[in-house]
């Protein structure tokens, strides 16, 4: 489990016979793009182009994003079995190797004086986002990615904002 996947509910309302639901959400930003493909909410993300690229590379090097599963390459979009013990191992040295590479080549690009649009991106696979989502039709939403079938830091999260629903009221 990962302790910086988070949702929160910041607003729930009913509003003529919908429940209206806003949460607060802190996700690893690679899972962006699989939330935001559910269309029936409304988004607003916190954008890496608006943060100092000092400012990002000291809260990577503070905490950055690592997955938790470490998935066996296989057919399909979800790798049902887990690498062993000992190339996970190996697998997270890969991804902090990964990590402390890009870290280095943002501080080159700060030093060359590339704007943060740009060098930011390159930590985007480290970092978490906040991100502000609302909608009124969870039920889609929670049946599709509260499933093993989902990738495990979208199932996640998606739990932990099931939960959050479930345990609030208008």
């Amino acid at each position: 489990m990962n302790e910086n996947i988070k949702a929160k509910i910041v607003l729930d309302s009913e509003f003529n016979g919908y429940r209206l639901t806003t949460m607060e959400l802190n996700i690893p930003r690679f899972i962006l793009a699989e939330l935001t493909r559910h269309r029936v909410f409304s988004f607003s993300v916190s954008s890496s182009r608006a943060i100092p690229v000092r400012k990002m590379i000291s809260n990577l090097q503070e905490n950055h994003f690592i997955p938790q599963y470490w998935g066996q390459n296989q057919e399909g979009m979800i790798a049902s079995k887990e690498i062993e013990p000992e190339l996970r191992e190996e697998a997270i040295k890969e991804w902090e190797n990964a990590f402390n590479n890009a870290l280095q080549s943002a501080w080159n690009l700060i030093n060359l004086g590339v704007h943060k649009q740009i060098t930011n991106r390159l930590l985007e696979p480290f970092s978490y986002c906040k991100v502000l989502i609302t909608g009124t039709e969870w039920d889609n939403f929670f049946n599709l990615r509260c499933s093993k079938y989902a990738q495990p830091e979208m199932e996640e999260l998606a739990n932990k904002m099931k939960n959050a629903y479930l345990n609030s009221e208008p």
